[in-house]
């Protein structure tokens, strides 16, 4: 079947910020003036097939292109390469605006796994024009909660106070949580065969319910991952547990796209129909999440690279805070507002108890929670910068979430 232009465009796009980020990258390291120019160009030139593909798909299919979570995630990345634009333009910045590029090229990787067949005729709970207001608002806010995100992960990763000259990182504590106590919990299962009836894991077409299990107890060990490791980390420098916070969870979004191309493969397949599933998931990412996390610290020199960027803190949470404030009403309007007058059109009912709306709830008093924090606490740098990337990260999770808990919602 012959690839359709709106989907031809969107390779072009894609390829013009993988490359883009590329040169925005090696610009990091030998500080050529002429690759931040190639890779602006190339950014421009990917946003235009971008947008023009978004209309030739909506002229198409004869309606607003938001039916799938293909089209979704597209016009988050889309938002979030518009944001780097006004970001770039307004604090001429280069090494923040090269350290957005990898989050748009981590969202067009998500929506190249996404099946891309446009519905060409809705089905009667999407013919409204409630759904262009209630998705297109949902999805730009999400894509400024993105480069929040992004911002957030530059700031714990490379943001040094003066007292910071010191700074080394040590592999004592990660050793502990990710390695030691997840051998500790995955061999159990395996000896002992705990949860193996719950699980019906493939990987590459051989069943291994075993293995399964022990993605259950990861993927449960998961949840509180992060405490543990705060807690093995208590007597260590402020600076360094930034620096462990930015790299765990770039590991963890990375671990999460490796996680969803293996699925999409079919070199893992996860127990069908389980309410466990979910659990498996969670145990998969944070398998490659550990892997990643190891390489990524030695590929950034042992934690010396971001040190040298020599970024402002302040500036940075700025630009957090300020990409959070754009997204929130955004986010607001479409998500709940509009989400709720289209529900009661397309349903009989404003609330309906759906996964997905249960998360966008939770997205939006979590957000909600941040500004409160930042308007009436005084919370900023590392507490706000947690935050952003913790609020992106349930996001992403509700997003995906039609693969685990299905509703109302499970559009494709």
């Amino acid at each position: 079947m012959p690839t359709s232009l709106d989907v031809q465009l969107f390779w072009i796009a894609f390829w013009c910020y993988l490359i883009g980020w590329f040169l925005f990258t090696v610009w990091l390291g030998v500080k050529k003036p002429i690759l931040t120019t190639l890779g602006s160009v190339l950014y421009v030139l990917g946003f235009l097939p971008q947008t023009v593909g978004f209309v030739v798909r909506w002229v198409n299919t004869g309606h607003f292109p938001m039916a799938n979570m293909y089209e979704y995630l597209a016009v988050m990345s889309w938002m979030a390469v518009l944001t780097f634009g006004v970001l770039t333009w307004r604090y001429r910045n280069w090494v923040i605006s090269a350290l957005i590029t990898p989050i748009v090229v981590m969202l067009m990787v998500a929506a190249s796994l996404l099946p891309k067949e446009p519905s060409m005729q809705l089905m009667p709970a999407l013919q409204s024009y409630w759904l262009m207001i209630h998705v297109s608002l949902a999805s730009i806010g999400a894509g400024a909660f993105a480069v929040a995100a992004a911002v957030s992960m530059i700031f714990l990763l490379a943001a040094r106070d003066k007292q910071d000259e010191s700074f080394k990182p040590r592999l004592r504590a990660p050793f502990q949580a990710l390695i030691i106590i997840p051998l500790a919990l995955i061999i159990v299962p395996l000896l002992t065969g705990l949860l193996a009836r719950q699980s019906a894991v493939f990987v590459f077409n051989v069943i291994t319910p075993r293995f399964g299990g022990g993605l259950i107890l990861l993927g449960i060990y998961f949840l509180v991952v992060g405490f543990v490791w705060a807690h093995l980390a208590k007597t260590e420098s402020s600076a360094v547990r930034r620096y462990w916070a930015g790299v765990a969870f770039l590991s963890l979004f990375i671990g999460s796209l490796v996680a969803g191309a293996l699925l999409k493969t079919g070199s893992i397949a996860l127990t069908e129909q389980s309410p466990l599933r979910i659990f498996e998931f969670f145990g998969l990412v944070l398998i490659l999440g550990t892997v990643t996390l190891f390489l990524l610290h030695a590929l950034l020199g042992f934690g010396s690279v971001p040190a040298k960027l020599h970024l402002e803190g302040k500036l940075l949470d700025e630009i957090n805070y300020r990409a959070v404030t754009l997204g929130y009403p955004l986010y607001t309007l479409g998500a709940l507002f509009a989400g709720a007058i289209w529900a009661e059109q397309a349903w009989g009912s404003f609330w309906s108890w759906d996964p997905k709306e249960v998360g966008a709830l939770i997205i939006w008093l979590f957000y909600s929670a941040f500004l409160h924090a930042r308007y009436q606490r005084g919370w900023s740098g590392t507490r706000t910068a947690v935050l952003s990337l913790t609020g992106f990260a349930m996001m992403m999770l509700s997003f995906f979430g039609n693969y685990f808990f299905g509703g109302l919602h499970s559009y494709g």
